[in-house]
Order: C-alpha cells, then structure tokens, then sequence
C-alpha cells in the first residue's frame, strides 16, 4: 500500500479540528451560557448543537477573527429566538372572569386596566396580521432592541432590506390600529 492512500483519512480537515477543538474546549461553558439564559439544561443541550451547526455552516470560517465571541453570539442569538419563540406562543386570559373578579373598590384602576388588556390584544391581533418576516424584524428592533445592521445580520438580510420591511411592519400597524 502506498502512503497517499491513507493519507485523507490520517489528516482531518482544519476545519472540523477547529470545530471539534472549540466543542471540546468551550462545549460545556456554552450549555452553562446557555442553561443560565434560557433556564433549562435541556432546551440549551439544543440550542448548544444549533449553535455549533450554525457555526458549521460558515462558508468561509477564516474571515473569522474571533470564533469563541463569534460562538456565543450565535449562542446568545439563539437564547433571543428561544424567547421569541416563546412569548409567540399563545396565551389565554378570561377577561370576563377578571372583570368579575375586580371588585377591589379602585373602579378607576381596574378600568385603565382593562384599557390596556384591550390595547395588548389590538396589538396582538394586528401582529398576528404582519407576515412573518416583518413581524419578526418589527419584534426585533422594537422589542428586543437590535439594531438595523443586527438585524441584517441575523436574518441574513442587506440593512436596506431591514429598514423596507420595518417601515412597511410600522406603516400596516398604524393602519390597523387607527381604523
């Protein structure tokens, strides 16, 4: 048998040693990272293996200069998409049984209260109206507070494309809102 043979098999590639290196290095600080940010061990298990796939994906890693910051931002982006994810999930208020519960004396109170219930499911009824990628660029900048070039970058999106779609998320909010 000749040496250049067995050769591919004997050398990795450098680019699955650095990820393999950075697993086995900065793994567990990453699920720690993680588990703090999300509150459970099992759902930062996952977002540590979408974050290194994410990583994976890379086209051209060199360009990189700090790959560990450039890991946990991804990981710190994740743990923002989780609780996304999760305040998009549905939930049920019996307004008609907090209003029947309400006799504390504060009429005034318990009025502007069920205002601003009122206002948080307009809100939400016009967010669910969006399509969803100007529901997310508009979630992001407004409520998460990235910024433009963030955005961009996360969504995979040029600035100009951003800025379009969050003009035209607030310009359809203001439109339902008012009518």
């Amino acid at each position: 048998m000749s040496g250049s043979q067995n050769a591919p098999e004997a050398a990795p590639e450098p680019h699955h040693k650095r990820m393999h290196d950075l697993f086995v290095d900065y793994g567990p600080s990453l699920l720690r990272f993680l588990s703090y940010r999300v509150g459970n061990e099992s759902d930062a298990s996952d977002l540590v293996q979408e974050a290194y796939l994410r990583l994976s994906r890379v086209k051209n890693q060199d360009l990189i200069e700090k790959p560990v910051a450039y890991l946990f931002q991804i990981a710190a982006n994740l743990a923002n998409e989780f609780h996304l994810r999760k305040r998009k999930s549905p939930v049920t208020v019996d307004y008609d049984a907090l209003a029947a519960f309400g006799g504390d004396g504060d009429d005034d109170r318990f009025q502007r209260d069920m205002e601003a219930r009122s206002g948080v499911q307009a809100l939400e009824r016009v967010l669910g109206k969006l399509p969803p990628l100007y529901r997310e660029i508009l979630l992001l900048r407004k409520l998460d507070g990235y910024s433009h070039a963030e955005i961009a970058a996360k969504l995979e999106l040029s600035q100009h494309t951003v800025h379009r779609y969050l003009t035209r998320a607030l310009a359809r909010c203001r439109e339902e809102l008012s009518e």
